[in-house]
């Protein structure tokens, strides 16, 4: 599920102090502690939405100007949470880990050739090994055996042009190996850019994207022991769109205002 920066990132989890509320006050009054809240935002802005309903309901009980309050004054304490020297070294420490690892070197063809080689003289130690327990037919088959795979090595050791085939494939795999981890790294500094401003910036535009056509006024109707939209098309909304309406119209624009402005502050930079 895509993350919204928005409701779905401060409603569960807030840190810092708001303008309304002391810094223990605000993760309080959802039910939640301090360094569960600062582990959710490095959650919310990397992986996609955090939620939690207990956080919810208790939100829902608030008058909507409260609601609107806390949203601000959540919404200001992430803000100056993410520019700590603490949340950069956490966003670094979740980045670097997040970074594709280089694949294993490969073999060189000579390598590998002497591998296939010494799997060739050890199958055949092991084969004589065990001539002195078998009938003499028997005995006799597996001579021709042995005998048969000593010739196709000798033949795979002169044989330049199999050799020179090992070496392409083994390079094409090498090139193959290299074009992939380029592909996840860009991949990686898409997803987890070196600056987590920009990665802020992306999330905003992601919630106000997201919250600009709530239907506030849209109608539910009872679906056993839950609600659901009347209309269909709002029912197949994405779950941030749904936890938007549930917030109410001032919580969400109150949020909608102040994204606005940060993203502002943060393309000016």
């Amino acid at each position: 599920m895509h993350f919204a920066f928005g409701l779905t990132f401060l409603l569960g989890f807030f840190v810092g102090v708001g303008p309304a509320q002391t810094g223990s006050e605000i993760p309080a009054k959802l039910g939640l502690n301090l360094n569960t809240a600062k582990e959710a935002v490095l959650e919310s802005l990397t992986g996609g939405s955090v939620y939690n309903d207990a956080a919810m309901r208790v939100f829902k009980a608030l008058a909507p100007s409260a609601r609107a309050a806390i949203v601000r004054g959540g919404l200001a304490a992430i803000k100056e949470y993410v520019g700590t020297a603490e949340f950069k070294a956490a966003y670094a420490k979740f980045r670097d880990n997040e970074k594709p690892n280089p694949p294993e070197a490969r073999p060189s063809a000579d390598e590998a050739w002497k591998k296939q080689k010494a799997d060739f003289e050890k199958q055949i130690v092991e084969m004589r090994e065990n001539l002195a327990g078998l009938d003499a037919e028997t005995r006799k088959s597996m001579e021709a055996a042995i005998k048969q795979m000593q010739a196709q090595m000798e033949t795979m050791e002169k044989d330049t042009a199999t050799r020179d085939l090992m070496r392409q494939m083994v390079e094409a795999e090498k090139v193959e190996d290299k074009k992939q981890v380029e592909e996840q790294l860009k991949v990686w500094e898409e997803n987890y850019p070196a600056d987590p401003r920009v990665l802020i910036q992306k999330r905003i535009r992601e919630f106000l994207e997201m919250s600009a056509d709530v239907d506030f006024a849209a109608k539910l109707i009872a679906s056993g022991s839950k609600m659901r939209f009347a209309n269909e098309e709002f029912e197949g909304k994405p779950a941030e769109w749904k936890i938007c309406f549930r917030a109410g119209k001032e919580a969400t624009e109150a949020a909608r205002t102040f994204a606005r402005a940060w993203l502002a502050e943060l393309e000016k930079k």
